[in-house]
């Protein structure tokens, strides 16, 4: 049904065409036609109305009769065919040049699982300059497993160093320890180093001890202090003794002196014993009290400050030991890291030459890759100097990721379309869809929506951050033998039938102060009816309330604005579109996107007449050169090389190119001065609706009422 329907739609557009221009299209030039003519056809209609101001007179005559029907709500894509399955054989060589491809297996070569099992080689990539680098990369690991060696050995070695050092140190201590106590006595010594380590002046710290000794000899007991403090005293005692001893004799003297027993000279001798004795005993008092004053206090405190150096020493020893051994573990653990890196270096540029012949995995046929999205996206982040070209032949460079050779599945064929993100909420999983294929245009296949992507396809939002599509693959029900990978295709997914409602044309809604309002047609002229909507595609709007079956509502609501250049379809307009046999509601042409505006893009609608500010989508270009390769060659090669070029230049020239096409078709086309609908194929009501149903050059979709099933 829906290819009949299509075949009738076409006839009928043809038709008209023929009628109202007075030539005749072949099948070769009727797509460009169809192409070229999308949008003309409602500047054409649209252009009369200023030609003719009486027109709006005319308007309560167009009418239509709001009915009860079935509403079909479709979301209509064009995409390609793929295998739903396949094995991609990818360059895997992580290299930031490319790799050259050296032998390749020609394409359309079949596998067989004994080619699988002998281990047949698809592709062989240039690794010359992988296996220099794994021979230079070899010799700097032995180099590092020696620097390893070398950094374990100073590591142990400064262990055993730290281990000596510490213990030279703390043996200094124990001996100045040792000294203390031998010097003071093992009492005094210990109360000296208990509260040492606060001391600020070590002189002022020892005066209490040295006080204390004074007071107290015996405190000193068992020391080498009390022996030379001992040996002191008794020297004065001796010295004392000598000089009693010597004073008695020097009187005995005196008295044999006298009775002139003895000589003047004995007497002088005992007289300077006497003097000698004396003085020795002085110089005994005088030795211990210099010793008392100075040398015990001066030994003490030398001692004492030996004892704390040697702790200072040890405290530093520590210090330097952490450093040193701290330094050795750095190394050690710089040349094991440098090892383990350098190893897995080597391991991973072993893989890489492994990467660079490609083994056949499981039969199948040899399909080339031919650099889709996923690679052109890739090619382009990829830096100034890239040699690679995309292109798939010995010779050629080929970058990491790149698709080589891919073997699909055809048992299961899958569409890939792009869903723009005003109707993806609408497509689900499950969902049945139609397919017709680019190059068998009158067969239709079945299918239903088998994934939708969770994100926007960030490729094509790289290129164009304005526009978020989804990836959604629709399983092609059965096996079909023409079907063949990268077909070109249309995709028609049916989202919900609405049974028996009340709908009208989606242009006969209008936005009036927030409110969606129809004008009905009543007795004493029109009358605004407020109305709520329901879902709608690109022709009808399901009406909720507002309006009753039967009711005439206005094709061409009135018009309010008077300074935005804005016009409503003519009557002569209107009555061929109610000549035309009408499609069954829900039903399109599948491949009406190509064949020029839909039912309530070019009728009751306002349009922008500055058409040389319409936006050139890269889209719309691609349909419009399409369809001028059929009718002029010519001109297609020289705005193909023009567009390669300079692609700004390409698009100016392509508008003139149309306005020129516009000028030759006559009547009121020549009077509308190339003016036509801003975007070609952009719908700007007064309900609101930019986009409304319709691709703006047949992609790029705007307008917030798009984005809800409630409102048109």
């Amino acid at each position: 049904m829906v290819t009949h329907n299509k075949k009738n739609w076409l006839k009928i557009r043809i038709v008209r065409a023929e009628n109202r221009k007075g030539f005749t299209l072949n099948n070769k030039k009727m797509w460009l036609v169809l192409t070229l003519t999308a949008a003309v056809i409602l500047i054409i209609g649209l252009v009369s109305v200023l030609a003719n101001p009486k027109t709006e007179t005319n308007v309560a005559n167009n009418t239509f009769a709001a009915r009860r029907g079935d509403l079909t709500i479709t979301v209509t894509e064009g995409g390609s065919i793929r295998a739903r399955n396949s094995i991609e054989y990818k360059c895997q060589v992580e290299r930031r040049s490319q790799t050259m491809i050296l032998r390749i297996v020609p394409a359309g070569t079949v596998v067989t699982q004994e080619d699988v099992n002998n281990g047949l080689i698809l592709v062989e990539l240039d690794a010359s300059t992988l296996k220099d680098d794994l021979t230079k990369q070899e010799v700097q690991l032995s180099r590092d497993m020696q620097s390893l060696i070398d950094a374990n050995e100073a590591y142990k070695i400064q262990v055993k160093q730290n281990e000596s050092d510490i213990a030279a140190a703390e043996m200094k201590v124990r001996f100045a320890l040792m000294d203390l106590q031998k010097y003071l006595g093992g009492e005094l010594a210990d109360k000296m180093v208990k509260d040492v380590n606060g001391a600020s002046n070590l002189s002022e710290y020892l005066k209490p001890f040295i006080q204390m000794v004074r007071e107290d000899p015996n405190i000193l007991a068992d020391s080498a202090a009390t022996q030379q403090l001992k040996k002191l005293n008794d020297d004065i005692v001796i010295a004392n003794g000598n000089l009693a001893t010597a004073e008695a004799t020097l009187k005995g003297t005196l008295r044999l002196h006298d009775a002139n027993y003895i000589s003047d000279l004995d007497l002088q001798r005992d007289t300077l014993s006497v003097v000698s004795r004396k003085i020795t005993a002085d110089s005994s008092t005088v030795a211990l009290d210099l010793f008392l004053k100075y040398d015990f206090p001066k030994s003490a405190e030398q001692y004492l400050s030996d004892y704390i150096e040697a702790n200072r020493a040890l405290e530093r020893t520590y210090s330097a030991c952490r450093s040193k051994l701290a330094q050795a573990q750095a190394k050690l653990s710089t040349a094991e890291q440098t090892l383990q890196t350098q190893q897995e270096y080597v391991v991973d540029l072993k893989k890489q030459i492994e990467y660079c012949t490609i083994k056949a995995k499981a039969p199948g046929l040899v399909i080339y890759g031919t650099g889709g999205s996923g690679d052109a996206f890739r090619a382009m982040r990829s830096s100034s100097g890239s040699r690679s070209s995309g292109i798939i032949a010995e010779g050629e460079a080929v970058s990491e990721g790149q698709t080589l050779i891919s073997m699909p599945n055809t048992a299961e064929m899958v569409a890939e379309i792009s869903v723009h993100e005003t109707e993806v909420d609408k497509v689900r999983p499950g969902r049945p869809a139609t397919i017709v294929m680019d190059a068998f245009p009158d067969t239709v296949l079945q299918g239903k929506v088998l994934e939708v992507a969770p994100l926007p396809d960030e490729q094509r939002g790289w290129m164009n951050p304005d526009l978020k599509v989804y990836k959604t693959l629709i399983l092609v029900n059965g096996t079909h033998d023409f079907l063949k990978t990268r077909m070109s295709c249309r995709a028609t997914i049916y989202v919900e039938q609405l049974k028996d409602v009340i709908i009208v044309p989606i242009q006969v809604v209008a936005n009036r102060g927030g409110k969606k309002v129809c004008y009905i047609m009543a007795a004493n002229g029109p009358e605004e009816r407020d109305v709520q909507t329901g879902l709608f595609n690109d022709m009808f709007v399901q009406i909720v309330s507002g309006i009753s079956e039967g009711e005439q509502v206005m094709l061409n609501p009135p018009l309010f604005s008077e300074t935005t250049a804005e016009v409503a379809m003519t009557a002569e307009q209107q009555n061929q579109l109610q000549s035309q046999p009408s499609l069954p509601v829900g039903e399109f042409p599948a491949d009406a996107s190509q064949q020029g505006p839909r039912q309530g893009q070019g009728q009751g609608q306002r349009r922008q007449m500055d058409f040389s500010r319409m936006e050139m989508t890269d889209e719309m270009a691609d349909r419009i050169m399409e369809g001028i390769s059929q009718a002029s060659p010519d001109k297609y090669n020289e705005l193909q090389q023009l567009r390669t070029e300079d692609p700004n230049k390409f698009k100016t020239e392509l508008r003139t190119y149309m306005r020129e096409q516009m000028s030759r078709m006559g009547g009121r086309s020549r009077q509308g001065g190339g003016q036509g609908p801003e975007g070609g194929f952009n719908r700007q009501d007064d309900a609101g609706m930019q986009g409304g149903g319709n691709r703006q050059g047949g992609s790029n979709r705007q307008g917030p009422n798009r984005q809800s099933t409630d409102n048109p």
